[in-house]
């Protein structure tokens, strides 16, 4: 099945070149264009000079690119291309790039290849905001690389580095001897597939029903096939970054294979890296997988969009991750954006919600929190009150500190006197000892604090946990709950505007 409807919704790929056009503009294409019954022009792209020639003349037409390529290497098709710098330009919108202090982006393509096409996409869609640094290993393609780029007159935009061939890292070498003082905000890359060792390139056929690929397979033995496939390339890539940290703000690769991706997960879960997101680049009758990670306190991931969920067709799943508002404060009740911040946090921290800001507007007109919670404790507060106060037999969970520091939960079987309510509260929040060593599995979100003429609203955003975007919902209400208690035990008199924080 087709999977163009599914690509980047930016991407200007989505609808097939018209051929007809397209050999009109280009009349060396004639040489592999085909006509059908109907009078449908066609390209064969099975024919390895075919797709080297469209590839040419569509990078020409729609960016202005001029690529020469020696023989026997990648043919770069630009769907999938233009599908990974979406992807990287919705990252950079959470990152930030377009509003901070950056006049330049920076960005390393990790392997380049022959016809440093990604350096030239990225330089050319952005305006030349972006800047990139090249680095491939192979002479030859080095050779090539330098020349498209001279080509096309991007010296100032791009740099070509060579990789030591008897190098054993990815990327530290380059950074420590080229660019020791520097930090990049992105690195990208599009390893070989396959393991070198082996001696079949294409896909395996489990059902003995998979057709023959669509397209020609272009590419040389090292463009391919890299010792221990692309599973062991990007594990290098991951345990370098763990020394380089933050020196690159976002990490990103592509992957071929879906069991490699979800390999590839497991490896990043083993290094304690949780700052990821995903990506899915669908073009054609082919799928790819990405992925990303950061180690940057600003950037949270988790908020970059999944593209392909964008389609609003009619029958398509609807995204996950919709935000849900409403206005909390009125600008008489409360004249700060922080104020609304402390206010938020510290009701959230009360019913053991982890807090942690991410981005905050140079204007204070935006704040974002990330939000993640162990377990359910915001749901029906009242009723396990009124069930922990009207139940003499009740067993009283109380806290208290063991000698390392850490809390633990006793047991107190005095079922003479009623729990003062605070204590009911607090007693719903303790669990048993050892539950904080969890992953913060049951629910991920996102809070938007936004500024407006009318007031301050709150946008809540499912990210990830088992609970659900449901949960997003309840912790939404109960935000307005304790808001609607808040203003009829204490009206809003225009003296003290900011909420209380105690």
């Amino acid at each position: 099945m087709a999977v163009n409807e599914f690509m980047h919704p930016r991407n200007r790929y989505r609808q097939k070149p018209n051929f007809q056009q397209l050999v009109k503009l280009y009349p060396e294409l004639n040489d592999v264009a085909s006509v059908d019954l109907t009078g449908k022009v066609k390209i064969d792209y099975r024919n390895k000079h075919a797709v080297h020639l469209l590839s040419k003349c569509l990078l020409f037409r729609d960016f202005g690119l001029k690529l020469e390529l020696p023989p026997n290497k990648l043919v770069p098709t630009l769907p999938l291309r233009m599908n990974y710098i979406h992807w990287l330009e919705d990252i950079g919108s959470v990152a930030c790039w377009d509003v901070e202090r950056k006049e330049k982006i920076r960005g390393i393509d990790i392997g380049c290849g022959a016809s440093c096409i990604y350096p030239l996409l990225a330089v050319v869609q952005s305006n030349k905001r972006w800047h990139m640094v090249a680095i491939e290993k192979a002479e030859d393609s080095l050779e090539s690389a330098k020349a498209n780029v001279i080509r096309n007159e991007l010296q100032s935009c791009i740099e070509v580095k060579s990789q030591k061939l008897e190098g054993s890292t990815v990327l530290l070498q380059v950074l420590e001897e080229d660019f020791p003082n520097e930090r990049f905000d992105f690195c990208m890359c599009n390893p070989p597939f396959f393991d070198n060792i082996s001696k079949e390139l294409k896909p395996q056929d489990r059902t003995g029903k998979r057709r023959e690929p669509s397209n020609a397979s272009t590419g040389s033995i090292e463009e391919l096939c890299t010792e221990g496939g692309e599973v062991k390339f990007i594990s290098q890539i991951i345990e370098e970054s763990l020394q380089l940290k933050d020196r690159i703000s976002v990490y990103t690769t592509m992957i071929g294979h879906k069991k490699s991706y979800e390999e590839i997960l497991r490896v990043l879960k083993r290094a304690s890296i949780h700052n990821i997101t995903v990506g899915r680049f669908c073009q054609g009758n082919t799928t790819r997988w990405a992925v990303a990670w950061s180690f940057d306190d600003k950037v949270l991931l988790s908020l970059v969009s999944d593209g392909h969920d964008k389609n609003d067709s009619p029958g398509k799943k609807k995204p996950i991750g919709k935000p849900v508002s409403c206005r909390i404060f009125t600008p008489e009740e409360v004249d700060s954006i922080q104020g609304v911040r402390n206010y938020i946090s510290t009701q959230f921290r009360a019913i053991e919600i982890d807090v942690r800001k991410v981005i905050e507007s140079n204007k204070a007109e935006e704040i974002v929190l990330e939000l993640s919670a162990r377990e359910n404790t915001w749901s029906h507060q009242r009723r396990k009150r009124r069930a922990a106060i009207s139940s003499p037999d009740k067993v009283n969970v109380i806290q208290t500190q063991n000698g390392n520091g850490s809390t633990q939960c006793q047991n107190n079987n005095n079922n003479h006197k009623k729990r003062p309510r605070l204590d009911v509260e607090q007693n719903e929040s303790c669990s048993t000892q050892g539950d904080n060593k969890g992953d913060d599995s049951y629910l991920r979100a996102a809070l938007h604090i936004l500024r407006k003429d009318d007031g301050f609203y709150v946008a809540l955003q499912y990210v990830g946990g088992v609970a659900g975007k449901d949960a997003v919902n309840q912790i939404l209400q109960y935000l307005k709950n304790i808001k609607a208690k808040r203003d009829k035990i204490t009206p809003a008199d225009g003296v003290n505007k900011t909420p209380s924080v105690g």
